[in-house]
């Protein structure tokens, strides 16, 4: 093979990997609202309005991450590859990595918060506006490991490498995209269980949205840690070729 054929295969495996992992934690994460919408409003089908809007936005949110992972995806397969070290195949592989399973997280830990808000809209309607400010903060801070993995994704896309090939760049190159993928999914997912039980708290004493966000928001925070802890192993990674 070519140096051009590899990278050619690299781009479509990368494009695979990125949207095909994404879609595994969007899914999941949509999937769990659509549920516990169900679920609230078997009891309470009056509130099919909120319950149903609460629901289509939730997963809106949770499918931000598969959307990450179909823009790599689209960069991937119709990047130019004319004149480009074989290296960019090694670099193409680790998007891919960085994307894809950085979504899993997620999309999971967006979809916690959203079921959650449905419930709890179903047993406090008066305060739908709350469940679903709170949710919507929750569910946000649980995107922010995908960025790290987007942001890694187009450092590795567009990244201008030496000719030839070696080993320890191409493993660099890759090594970044696991380290990045991988780093994100557990983060999103413990944001993702803060927010829901942060929801699921104000759903059933009202009065305590005020400590439960703050506490919600300082939980988080520590959750992302180790995803910050990733983003800069992978940059230095990438920046070390």
């Amino acid at each position: 093979m070519t140096g051009i054929e590899w990278i050619k295969a690299a781009s479509v495996l990368g494009a695979g990997m990125s949207v095909g992992f994404a879609a595994i934690g969007a899914a999941v994460g949509e999937g769990y609202t659509a549920g516990k919408a169900n679920e609230a409003l078997s009891f309470r089908p009056n509130l099919v309005g909120d319950i149903l809007k609460t629901m289509l936005v939730g997963q809106a949110v949770a499918e931000t991450a598969g959307i990450f992972g179909l823009v790599i995806a689209m960069l991937l397969l119709f990047s130019p590859i004319e004149g480009k070290s074989v290296l960019t195949a090694w670099a193409y592989m680790g998007a891919g990595l960085s994307m894809g399973l950085s979504a899993i997280g997620c999309g999971i830990g967006a979809g916690l918060p959203a079921g959650t808000a449905c419930q709890g809209i179903g047993r406090q309607p008066m305060v739908s506006g709350q469940l679903s400010t709170l949710m919507l903060i929750g569910s946000g801070v649980a995107q922010s490991t995908a960025i790290y993995g987007f942001l890694i994704a187009l450092l590795l896309l567009y990244k201008q490498l030496p000719m030839g090939m070696a080993i320890v760049p191409a493993c660099s190159m890759v090594g970044a995209g696991l380290c990045m993928g991988f780093g994100g999914i557990g983060p999103g997912i413990g944001e993702g269980m803060a927010a829901m039980e942060a929801v699921s708290a104000v759903a059933r004493n009202p009065l305590t949205v005020g400590l439960m966000t703050r506490t919600m928001l300082v939980g988080q925070a520590v959750s992302e840690s180790t995803g910050i802890y990733s983003l800069v192993v992978a940059l230095l990674l990438v920046l070390s070729v």
